[in-house]
């Protein structure tokens, strides 16, 4: 079948991607096309599981047609012309599976509900988070009923966690030592991490953690352009000490639940309990802009590039 990409999202780990040796993923190939999350419309099928109009998603961003032959899609496991039929309602438009329910919300949605443990009235710490994973984590918490403390790179941001997410302590990470911010948000220590920043934030954390808690890794943004390697932690003994969970995992393994995550996301945003503001940039000629705005600070909410209509 014949697909026309409508939006594709950029995302932190592409950036990996582009190394000649990935530690994780494929390298992006060079003189062809490279891969990204994308939502679009069948345009002409001769598979009988698909018909012109269905709205699929699949790993083949940065293009905007591709030809599928039906396969299953898994993210970032299965071909990058695997696809899967969305369902395009009321509640949920084809942008929205990119955003609200894309693999950044997936991602902290399954951190916090199937691999962490979220209590009512603890308090969890999470980093970069006026970005995309980011964000909804941080709502999906206060959701739960837990304190969240979060870190940001300017005062912006830092009101829009605060004014508009209802996080209880935030700061900004670039006037204010990340130590002194984070002992002063969490008075009563750490109870859960997820972390998305960097190897400085996940060891600012360590001495403020309380015992027998997890530490959940979802990336190290900072490290992703100077090489992905990390430092040694000179405080790494707290893990020891506190007898701590750290885990870094992926979003896929929890991709059964996958439907009880869209139930929930559109539940909450139905009772006004969740948003994720999307930047949309329009043209396939603005995808490596977009791309570079998660490495300058200059980016807010989820990244899209609206390719057709």
């Amino acid at each position: 079948m014949l697909v026309e990409n409508l939006y594709m999202s950029v995302d932190p780990y592409m950036r990996r991607s582009m190394d000649a040796v990935a530690k994780d993923l494929p390298p992006w190939p060079i003189g062809g096309p490279l891969d990204g999350p994308s939502i679009g419309r069948v345009i002409e099928s001769r598979n009988t599981g698909y018909v012109s109009g269905d709205l699929v998603e699949s790993m083949s961003g940065w293009q905007q047609h591709f030809i599928s032959e039906g396969d299953e899609f898994i993210p970032y496991i299965s071909a990058n012309t695997a696809i899967a039929k969305r369902d395009a309602s009321s509640k949920a438009a084809p942008e929205d599976f990119l955003g609200l329910l894309g693999i950044a919300s997936q991602t902290a949605y399954f951190g916090l509900k199937k691999a962490g443990n979220m209590v009512p009235g603890e308090t969890v710490v999470i980093s970069s988070g006026a970005g995309a994973v980011g964000s909804v984590a941080c709502q999906i918490a206060k959701i739960h009923g837990m304190r969240v403390v979060s870190s940001a790179g300017s005062d912006e941001k830092v009101a829009f966690l605060r004014d508009e997410l209802g996080v209880d302590f935030a700061f900004n990470y670039k006037t204010t030592a990340l130590s002194d911010g984070l002992a002063q948000g969490c008075p009563d220590g750490i109870d859960l991490v997820l972390e998305n920043a960097s190897p400085e934030h996940f060891a600012a954390c360590l001495p403020l953690m309380n015992e027998m808690k997890t530490m959940l890794i979802t990336g190290f943004i900072s490290i992703y352009s100077t090489g992905g390697t990390v430092p040694n932690l000179a405080n790494f003994e707290y893990a020891l000490d506190r007898f701590l969970t750290i885990r870094a995992f992926a979003f896929m393994e929890f991709l059964d639940a996958f439907d009880q995550f869209v139930a929930d996301m559109l539940k909450w945003r139905d009772a006004g309990k969740i948003q994720l503001p999307l930047q949309i940039h329009d043209g396939l000629e603005k995808a490596p802009d977009a791309f570079c705005s998660l490495f300058t600070g200059t980016s807010s909410g989820k990244q899209l590039v609206r390719i057709a209509s």
